[in-house]
């Protein structure tokens, strides 16, 4: 009698993150949306499900947490890796969170917004050293006492002004611990520069806003990059101080 083999092929690695945190979201009440229908991606643990062995046809995801905001993306294979394309998805938790930590955020409309996200300025992971384009590593000084964990992937590396940042994404290590950058830097770095995670907002199509960070600390002071009809900017956002939270709709406001 021969022997039968199965073969199981990886359809989507679907990885969910606390965007707030940088933590993998394992909470048990998940649901699964593909263009409306529910679907039960198989659980592997550390906030990832995967589905196997099905096509690989673009599709409208959303995806809903209990004490995350929901969150909806199209999913679009020919963005994503072939041999195992993965979709990151960043929760934003929620106001009356599973947990009952706090959370802060700000919200609001801007029109012809297209993108929110934020660092915090005051609490980098490590620190820049060097860049190789060639070879697309970037060795880091790491913090005294930490172990350096960039599993989450998107990051932003400040400039000396501390008026904006370069977005980058890690894609692995080397074995001396240099990040490996899926892009090579656009644009030159000072030694010591900082590198803090990026945290992502929620920005709908007709302008309305979500950025949530953790409530954890007396100094809460964020640099936010949003973009405006393709025109990317720069806010400096105080969490504990409201009167910094609105968007500023263009330059001369914000220099006011």
């Amino acid at each position: 009698m021969e022997a039968s083999v199965i073969h199981a092929r990886l359809g989507l690695l679907i990885r969910l993150v606390d965007t707030s945190t940088g933590a993998a979201v394992e909470e048990r009440e998940i649901q699964f949306l593909a263009d409306g229908e529910r679907v039960r991606p198989a659980p592997r643990g550390n906030g990832c499900f995967v589905f196997i062995n099905t096509e690989r046809t673009d599709f409208r995801l959303t995806v809903q947490v209990v004490g995350f905001e929901s969150y909806s993306t199209d999913v679009r294979f020919e963005e994503l890796d072939d041999r195992i394309p993965t979709c990151d998805i960043f929760l934003i938790p929620s106001e009356k969170n599973a947990k009952g930590e706090s959370v802060i955020g700000i919200f609001g409309n801007l029109p012809l917004l297209e993108a929110l996200e934020a660092v915090d300025v005051n609490r980098p992971l490590c620190r820049f050293s060097d860049f190789t384009e060639k070879t697309r590593k970037m060795t880091v000084i790491k913090q005294a006492g930490r172990v350096l964990d960039m599993d989450y992937g998107h990051y932003g590396l400040l400039a000396a002004d501390g008026k904006s940042y370069e977005k980058i994404v890690v894609s692995g290590m080397d074995r001396n611990q240099a990040l490996i950058l899926k892009e090579p830097l656009a644009q030159p770095f000072t030694v010591n520069a900082p590198i803090s995670r990026v945290v992502f907002g929620s920005v709908n199509d007709n302008g309305d806003y979500l950025l949530r960070v953790r409530d954890d600390s007396t100094n809460l002071r964020y640099l936010v990059r949003y973009i405006v009809s393709g025109e990317v900017r720069f806010q400096e956002v105080d969490f504990h101080d409201p009167a910094t939270w609105k968007l500023a709709l263009d330059r001369r406001t914000e220099d006011e």
